[in-house]
């Protein structure tokens, strides 16, 4: 029995009749050919065109030509950029958060890097002269609760180490920067003073070592909070006595917590014999006294066990 195949592909056609060997001899060859004849005819065959296929029991059967996936056409390219700044300038951060995480998307995607600590990210904005978060260790811990960003359980150079989620990818690749219509100026209330700037502002969170501390934004109640802050700068900077002042700028430029006059009075006067206090030229101080210390450490080593 004389079986028959015929395939057409727009102007492409082939046919033949014969034995079964013979048939699928021509097929192969046919196919081994066809992407010559594609190209051929490329003005003229579209490039989404099916092969049809019909053999002698009368059905036709749908079939593609097999060609080669080019990866670069198919997967997204990453941008590059020749700095940090060149970055910056293009995207417009707003918040410390944002660019902490700005840095962190360059350090992985642009500079290649499999994981990056918040020391990584400083020294890059430190070699581009660019304007630094005041707790990037923070500005990274937020940008994990977003989502954004994983904590490794390896450590790199003794420090936490992070990676970019594709989460925090899609979020930097499509972030505009916006400005609000119509902002309005603060208004200053009669007979407002300006604030000093407080000098522990000039001491970075990296000199703190936080990481021998606790996470203060995970404390719920603002004195422990303040009581853990204390013992970081008494610990490690030396620092005796602190002023509302002091205490109401570390905790809103440094931590990004809000902090009033009102509720740091309110967590000394409660305090008692935790603090020392003192009145010089009109402005008073505290000191962290011995049962302050160990009040805050107790609340640093519970807070660090209920985390592990």
């Amino acid at each position: 029995m004389s079986n028959k195949l015929h395939i057409k592909m727009g102007p492409i056609e082939f046919e033949i009749e014969g034995e079964s060997d013979l048939i699928e001899r021509e097929r192969e060859q046919f196919f081994k050919l066809l992407p010559q004849a594609i190209l051929a005819v490329s003005p003229v065959v579209p490039e989404s065109q099916h092969i049809y296929e019909q053999q002698e029991n009368g059905q036709d059967s749908l079939l593609l030509p097999e060609v080669e996936p080019n990866p670069a056409e198919s997967l997204p390219q990453t941008k590059k950029y020749e700095t940090l700044a060149e970055f910056l300038r293009e995207r417009k951060f707003v918040t410390d958060v944002q660019v902490a995480m700005g840095v962190a998307y360059y350090l992985q995607y642009n500079e290649n890097l499999d994981s990056f600590t918040s020391k990584d990210i400083e020294q890059a904005l430190d070699n581009e002269r660019q304007n630094k978060p005041g707790n990037i260790s923070q500005m990274l811990i937020q940008n994990i609760r977003k989502g954004y960003l994983r904590e490794l359980k390896e450590k790199k150079a003794g420090r936490k180490a992070y990676c970019v989620l594709e989460k925090g990818k899609n979020w930097c690749e499509n972030y505009v920067h916006s400005v609000p219509d119509n902002k309005k100026k603060p208004s200053k209330s009669r007979g407002q003073k300006p604030t000093v700037e407080s000098s522990l502002l000039s001491i970075s969170v990296d000199e703190l070592n936080i990481d021998n501390y606790c996470d203060i934004t995970q404390l719920t109640k603002f004195n422990e909070q303040m009581l853990v802050v204390m013992l970081m700068y008494t610990k490690e900077k030396g620092v005796e006595y602190f002023s509302f002042n002091d205490i109401v700028s570390i905790f809103k430029t440094k931590f990004k917590i809000p902090a009033t006059d009102r509720k740091v009075r309110y967590a000394f006067d409660s305090g008692g014999t935790m603090f020392d206090k003192k009145v010089d030229k009109k402005i008073v101080y505290h000191k962290l006294m011995s049962s302050g210390i160990r009040e805050a450490e107790r609340i640093v080593r519970e807070q660090k066990a209920d985390k592990e």
